[in-house]
């Protein structure tokens, strides 16, 4: 029974020790042949573990690379318009949706007034084809937050003054200041047309205050002469200004005096009223007629008008 069990276990123990016992010459044969057999069976059928485990690596091996051979490479779209960024996105087969960067979640009805900010998938990563990417956006010329779903910050007004007018514009431009305008510190001192080397005194916004449209934001810069110390304030005169001259007073209008009348003189007449309510009156004062120019004479009473009243 060892002999058989060894046969059937370690074949080549149990020929062996078949062949040394006294088993008969047929069931010896027919031993070792079939325990031969069973020894190539087992050859066969039962590869090293090591081979078996060498050809699963290889079968994962092949499946990763097919479907690695898939997977494309998400381009970078920040910066970019969103409506060219989704128009980009599904020429490469990318499917996008978009929402708000900051904390307002405002809707983005109008794609070409947003900008993107960020992406999922970011730039680089791997997706399959028709893979979604989704964009953060931020309201053009907005800048964008410190990350997805945070509060902008607004840059806010550098300070300038005691600066180069040159220095000033290259400061300005680096926070996207761009609208400068120079002007004279002092208002009696004529401004060169390039006064890159005078010395900023005032600037408007001042430092500190908050831009949030850099590009429409217009600054506006006094400068001073170099070697010439800045105004107490802007706008000052550098040199005094000149007193006034004298505003000579006009000569007070002469005041009339009235002058009194004369008494009716000659032609035999003496003096008498200087008003006579009627012809008959005149003629009661014996100073008929009266004539243009004489006291007492009136049109009302000259009725012909031939310069004679009271004619007798």
């Amino acid at each position: 029974m060892v002999i058989v069990l060894l046969l059937v276990v370690v074949p080549p123990v149990g020929i062996w020790l078949a062949w040394r016992g006294g088993w008969r010459g047929r069931g010896k044969t027919a031993v070792m042949g079939l325990s031969a057999l069973w020894c190539v069976a087992l050859v066969v059928s039962d590869p090293p573990e090591e081979k078996a485990a060498g050809d699963a690596e290889m079968a994962v091996a092949e499946i990763g690379d097919d479907k690695g051979a898939d997977l494309l490479e998400v381009p970078d779209y920040t910066g970019q318009n969103l409506a060219t960024a989704i128009a980009t996105a599904a020429a490469h087969g990318y499917p996008a949706v978009s929402h708000d960067a900051t904390d307002a979640d405002a809707r983005q009805v109008v794609d070409g007034n947003w900008t993107v900010c960020f992406q999922n998938p970011g730039p680089g990563t791997t997706i399959s084809p028709g893979g979604e990417i989704d964009f953060a956006v931020v309201r053009r010329e907005s800048p964008c937050p410190p990350a997805d779903g945070l509060a902008v910050v607004y840059p806010r007004m550098p300070s300038v003054t005691e600066r180069s007018f040159g220095e000033a514009l290259g400061l300005l431009a680096d926070h996207a200041l761009t609208g400068v305008e120079a002007r004279g510190a002092y208002r009696d001192v004529a401004l060169p047309s390039h006064p890159g080397a005078w010395t900023v005194c005032f600037q408007r916004p001042g430092a500190g205050e908050e831009v949030t449209e850099p590009e429409e934001v217009a600054v506006r810069l006094s400068v001073a002469e170099p070697g010439v110390a800045c105004p107490a304030f802007d706008r000052a005169r550098l040199s005094p200004e000149p007193d006034p001259e004298p505003v000579p007073m006009p000569e007070p209008a002469p005041v009339p005096v009235p002058v009194p009348l004369p008494e009716a003189a000659g032609s035999g007449r003496s003096g008498g009223l200087a008003h006579y309510p009627n012809c008959d009156a005149v003629r009661a004062a014996g100073q008929a007629p009266l004539y243009r120019g004489e006291p007492g004479y009136r049109s009302g009473l000259d009725r012909d008008g031939d310069g004679v009243a009271c004619e007798t």
